[in-house]
């Protein structure tokens, strides 16, 4: 294993055990990223609040397990294969039950950039299939749905972001649940940001992006006092 998929995979057991913490994911949700011709994704077990690097999967583009246990394998892996197939600078993926980002209906409009932090999620996407998406023919329909967006909000089955890095997935994550509760939270009094406003806010995007990952994976280690490991 190189030194590159090795931090790879502790940022990705941490990602998972933060947005545990965060009660984004419980007993479901899944953080995946890509190798050079095959995905790491996290198992259905242990639970993703207690994960580790070496609990990982790693899983082909056709949906097999190469290292780790099979029968651990997400019945979702699909969702990740085929976005990965159709977006090649997709380098992450991070699948949640965020609260408020799960209410949102996945049909209209997208919630509005209320706050500052809400625009960080990007563009957004919708998928009406309310089926588990467990084929690769689903899997191609929700990625060909996602299309050029930057995260995607499933009917009934919570939302995803991806990123070029995980970092940039899991802040999207963050900014995406941040626009979600915004906007159920003024209801009918809903006021966005205008385009000036937004274009003047978002150059502080990446530099925030970062700070919201860091944040994150102190949240997911052992030095958020919560217990666990950082590995």
């Amino acid at each position: 294993m190189s030194r590159g998929e090795d931090d790879l995979r502790s940022d990705i057991a941490t990602a998972a055990r933060a947005f545990s913490r965060l009660n984004y994911i419980h007993a479901f949700g899944h953080i995946s990223a890509r190798l050079e011709n095959s995905i790491l994704i996290t198992p259905t077990r242990p639970p993703l609040a207690v994960q580790r690097k070496a609990d990982l999967l790693e899983v082909n583009l056709e949906g097999g397990v190469v290292k780790g246990d099979p029968a651990a394998r997400p019945l979702e892996v699909f969702l990740h294969v085929e976005i990965y197939k159709q977006r090649a600078a997709v380098a992450a993926i991070c699948r949640t039950h965020a609260p408020f980002a799960s209410m949102w209906p996945a049909h209209g409009d997208a919630p509005p950039v209320q706050h500052g932090f809400g625009g960080i999620s990007g563009d957004i996407a919708f998928y009406e299939g309310f089926d588990l998406i467990h084929t690769a023919n689903l899997g191609a329909s929700a990625a060909h749905h996602l299309g050029s967006s930057d995260a995607l909000i499933l009917r009934g089955n919570g939302v995803l972001t991806v990123g070029r890095t995980l970092g940039e997935a899991a802040a999207r994550m963050w900014g995406l649940e941040e626009r979600c509760a915004q906007a159920w939270r003024q209801g009918s009094h809903r006021v966005a940001l205008s385009a000036g406003e937004l274009a003047a806010r978002s150059r502080w995007y990446p530099a925030e992006a970062e700070r919201i990952w860091n944040w994150l994976k102190y949240l997911g280690s052992d030095d958020s006092g919560r217990g666990g490991t950082a590995t």
